[in-house]
């Protein structure tokens, strides 16, 4: 890697950083405040907007409905780079004692995604002050609906790998299994493809006091499940990757009425294409066969979402050697923890070579921060590396020798 003048350029990134910090910090507790959920980020969207554009950063909004692009171009030509953030908050009731807590019922940031849209603004302020100092471009991508459906598909579909072309992409989560301070990104696959099922088991109801009149569905369902767990302990490597749950389970209202059905709700999570093809087919099998057996019929659908998020091997040690120069070299490394939650940022991989860091927020690993959770919190300083740290990616991929 070739980067001229790097410890002054790395040097500025931290004082440009620290110039802004308030700045970041006030816009991470503003979207806080008014957390939206999946393809409904307007005002999130429209804060970003205004933020870039006010950096002198080329911006384009309404992708995928709500996601924006800002395009940095540097002082000549060369190559481009794409840094990415997910804006959406999840349907869950804050309960976190913090001054910036969620005013909106039902909703709050309870995965960090906040803090990820202000640190990559906090990047394209660093950026934007540097823009003399590389050739080629830079791209910030702010998504929706990561939590749901996907926004980085529709946003790829619209074009913003193309006009310039994308020739990398980074991303970053602020992951609350590993402490403050350290960072980590590995190469290859790092979380999983978050599959969904339906299942349907249809019986006959009858009298809860006359259970041999009828065709329980409940009993099925029990027997299903279990089934479903052993399957994987039993038919899957224990060395591969693999979870079945069973989320959702509905059938029945009273307390002396069998029903005529059972609707249950699940995800598989895998971590390669072979075993992300076999278990649907197997949890299919089993569950007509079971129900089958049991005088019952099995209705199972399955719902295809994310792929695998597979970090580039080159593009995941020049991530490495970027953060080193803003963390001490031993909390960075690549031991990255895999994940069987998912992650959209898996379709940009699919594109171009690409490279998904998580930066730690515990204060201590015995007492992680759960995602997900209503009590979710943790420190604003932790954005401080998430900013440095996709800035000097950008400089250092722009800069290296081609």
């Amino acid at each position: 890697m070739n980067l001229k003048g790097g410890v002054y350029l790395s040097k500025r990134i931290s004082e440009i950083l620290e110039k802004n910090y308030d700045e970041i910090v006030s816009i991470r507790h503003s979207i806080h405040m008014e957390p939206e959920i999946a393809f409904e980020e307007v005002k999130t969207s429209a804060l970003v907007a205004e933020t870039l554009r006010k950096l002198g950063i080329e911006t384009r909004t309404g992708i995928a409905k709500t996601g924006v692009l800002g395009v940095l171009h540097g002082r000549g030509p060369g190559r481009t780079v794409l840094l990415r953030a997910d804006m959406d908050a999840l349907p869950v009731d804050e309960m976190a004692d913090v001054p910036y807590r969620s005013k909106v019922k039902g909703k709050m940031h309870a995965c960090g995604h906040d803090a990820h849209t202000a640190g990559l603004l906090g990047a394209a302020m660093i950026l934007s002050e540097l823009r003399d100092s590389f050739d080629g471009c830079v791209k910030f991508m702010f998504q929706p609906a990561e939590e749901e459906d996907g926004g980085a598909m529709p946003m790829i579909e619209e074009g913003i790998l193309e006009s310039p072309k994308v020739d990398a992409a980074f991303g970053c989560h602020l992951w609350g299994l590993m402490k403050e301070g350290k960072v980590a990104v590995s190469g290859g696959p790092i979380m999983a493809s978050p599959d969904v099922f339906d299942l349907v088991i249809k019986g006959k109801g009858g009298h809860g006091a006359q259970p041999h009149l009828t065709i329980d569905p409940i009993a099925v369902s029990a027997a299903v499940i279990s089934a479903f767990h052993n399957m994987v302990g039993r038919r899957v490597d224990p060395l591969v990757p693999a979870v079945v749950s069973v989320c959702s389970i509905n059938g029945g209202e009273a307390h002396n009425v069998i029903p005529d059905k059972v609707v249950m709700k699940g995800t598989i999570r895998t971590l390669d294409e072979e075993t992300r093809k076999r278990i649907p087919r197997e949890l299919e099998k089993l569950a007509t066969g079971i129900a089958e057996s049991m005088g019952a019929t099995a209705s199972f659908t399955y719902g295809k979402r994310f792929p695998v998020l597979i970090n580039d091997h080159d593009m995941a040690h020049l991530a490495r050697e970027s953060f080193k120069k803003h963390a001490d070299n031993e909390n960075v490394s690549d031991n990255q923890i895999q994940s069987m939650g998912g992650e959209d940022f898996a379709y940009l991989g699919q594109h171009v070579p690409s490279a998904y860091a998580f930066i730690g927020i515990a204060k201590d690993e015995a007492d992680p921060v759960l995602h997900h959770n209503p009590y979710f919190s943790f420190d604003d300083s932790n954005m401080k590396l998430l900013s440095k740290g996709l800035a000097q990616i950008a400089l250092d991929f722009l800069s290296e020798d081609k």
